[in-house]
């Protein structure tokens, strides 16, 4: 008895420690080994599916990417150098290399180089439009949630929430990690948007804890509307040997084209006292609004665009001023050259937002006529239809400003 008593008991801990080998693994062990495993890979060839929508959009976009990189640990701008083809099935390809010296942009017959020194500043400005599948290729691995700032036992943002099951992508096992991010109790005082939701996803096979795929969330309350905003990134296929040959100059065909870079030059508003470029535009329904038909009257035009975040915080401003002062002389015009009334349902997106005064809807020629560099831009138009002032963006402060502009052309005669 007293050996098997022994033998027995030596099975029961045998069994304890196949029990802990076969437990389910914690969600941020998961993405701790994820991370590891993304953090050592120092560059290679990728494929990417991309799926895209925009809260201010009903439409979803599907593009490819390829991508040859190299991780560079003292680069400030992009941390790696790369050669990118995006939008491979778009009427728009577009290739863009980075050495770490120089940023070449190019189509299939002409592209812009321009060097690190001495426009850091403006490609870093621009930085946010390449696209690239970040868990394998950004320094911090994004959006593995993790926080490589802390020490190596607290590095997952603490507010953060964590959840792992099991799944399958393309018949390949995963983990499938869920993450919910931080809400807003109230809008923010800049824009005045509310984030309601803010979830990730990201599946992780379980053989060697690549991130095969990651998908990004939003739910956003705006002025009564709620927008959804989803981002999905797949990860097609990986090689992680570097081709260093396509990461230089020497890889770009001899048939392109290249010229040196020229800095966007913002165009001088429109001079004071000019009369304003005429117009006639067509409402939401279809009515024709003319410039010519506002002589007397104190406008104030706003070029606007639904995607544009100060326009929208804008709108309510303006809407006031509308209600306040419509009956004294005083005229409210939006200037829509970006959407499409139907196609983006701009009736419904004003609607929401109650906005009353006019809209128009105009080709974009007409923004360049306007000398419009950013938007909102704003111009008041004084009784005989002359620039009086002009407003580029907005922010706190600017509906005070608004108003007294406002007033003042109001009381002159």
């Amino acid at each position: 008895m007293k050996y098997l008593f022994k033998f027995t008991m030596a099975w029961a801990a045998i069994a304890v420690v196949l029990a802990g080998c076969n437990s389910q693994p914690t969600a941020e062990e998961v993405l701790r080994k994820s991370y590891q495993k993304c953090q050592s890979i120092q560059g290679g060839h990728y494929e990417m599916a991309r799926k895209m929508k925009y809260m201010s959009d009903n439409d979803t976009t599907f593009n490819r990417y390829t991508c040859d990189f190299k991780k560079l640990p003292n680069d400030t701008i992009y941390g790696k150098a790369f050669n990118s083809f995006e939008n491979i099935d778009s009427e728009w390809p577009y290739h863009y290399l980075y050495t770490g010296n120089e940023e070449v942009s190019y189509d299939d017959s002409t592209g812009t180089i321009r060097s690190c020194d001495p426009w850091a500043a403006d490609i870093i400005r621009g930085r946010h439009n390449r696209k690239f599948y970040t868990p394998l290729a950004n320094k911090s691995s994004y959006p593995l949630r993790t926080n490589p700032d802390l020490d190596d036992e607290n590095i997952f943002d603490k507010d953060h929430s964590y959840s792992l099951s099991e799944t399958q992508l393309d018949g390949k096992p995963c983990y499938l990690v869920n993450i919910l991010g931080p809400t807003d109790e109230e809008p923010d005082s800049i824009f005045g948007m509310q984030t309601i939701r803010h979830e990730m996803n990201v599946w992780i096979d379980k053989a060697d804890y690549l991130p095969l795929q990651y998908s990004i969330a939003y739910d956003i309350i705006e002025q009564l509307d709620t927008m959804y905003q989803y981002e999905e990134c797949k990860l097609l296929a990986f090689d992680p040997n570097v081709d260093e040959s396509k990461l230089t100059l020497e890889s770009i065909p001899e048939e392109i084209v290249l010229k040196d870079y020229e800095p966007y030059k913002e165009p001088d508003p429109l001079p004071e006292g000019s009369l304003a470029p005429e117009w006639t535009l067509p409402t939401l329904t279809g009515e024709m609004v003319s410039l010519a038909d506002l002589k007397g009257k104190v406008v104030l035009l706003d070029f606007f665009y639904k995607s544009c975040a100060p326009c929208c915080a804008a709108l309510p401003v303006l809407q006031s001023l509308h209600e306040k002062y419509k009956d004294k002389g005083f005229v409210m015009i939006g200037i829509d050259p970006i959407d499409d009334p139907e196609k983006d349902e701009m009736a419904d997106f004003l609607a929401k937002r109650g906005i009353t005064y006019t809209i128009l809807f105009s080709e974009r020629e007409l923004s360049d006529t306007y000398r419009i560099a950013g938007y909102p831009t704003l111009y008041f138009l004084d009784r005989e239809g002359r620039i009086a002032k002009m407003h580029r963006g907005f922010g706190n402060g600017m509906e005070e400003e608004l108003e007294a502009d406002l007033i003042e052309l109001l009381e002159k005669r």
